[in-house]
């Protein structure tokens, strides 16, 4: 984990209103903390596994973004930040990005109102807005 950019994340989040997002490029940035997403898994499928699927859905035409709901912002010196909800903009269906991230095991893909994201995500995005929710 590169600690530097570790620390100026946490310190990023630290200044913006809940709930917290941020880019999943960002998210990865620096991360191989296998505790930081998906940490509930029976098999997790690693770090590279999520950052190179959830990086990949940007490559997609029907997806305009990918985002990170930070769920915890400090979890300790050794962590980073964890989030248990990525959040995709785009008119990808329920089913295709189910598909797309099957390998992940979530608990649930579907849609998710503009009132449980960040309100800087909601305000910069006009599209439909799906989760991808992992217990």
């Amino acid at each position: 984990m590169d600690r530097t950019k570790c620390n100026a994340l946490k310190a990023q989040l630290a200044a913006q209103p809940e709930p917290l997002a941020l880019s999943i490029e960002r998210f990865f940035d620096g991360n191989d903390d296998v505790a930081s997403i998906g940490c509930n898994l029976l098999e997790d499928p690693g770090i590279a596994s999520f950052r190179e699927i959830l990086t990949g859905l940007l490559q997609r035409p029907d997806v305009e973004a990918v985002y990170a709901q930070i769920s915890e912002i400090d979890p300790g010196d050794d962590f980073w930040p964890f989030t248990d909800i990525v959040l995709v903009v785009g008119s990808i269906s329920v089913e295709a990005l189910r598909d797309a991230v099957s390998a992940l095991e979530p608990d649930e893909v579907g849609l998710i109102s503009k009132d449980s994201i960040s309100p800087a995500v909601a305000k910069e995005h006009q599209g439909p807005l799906l989760q991808i929710w992992w217990d």
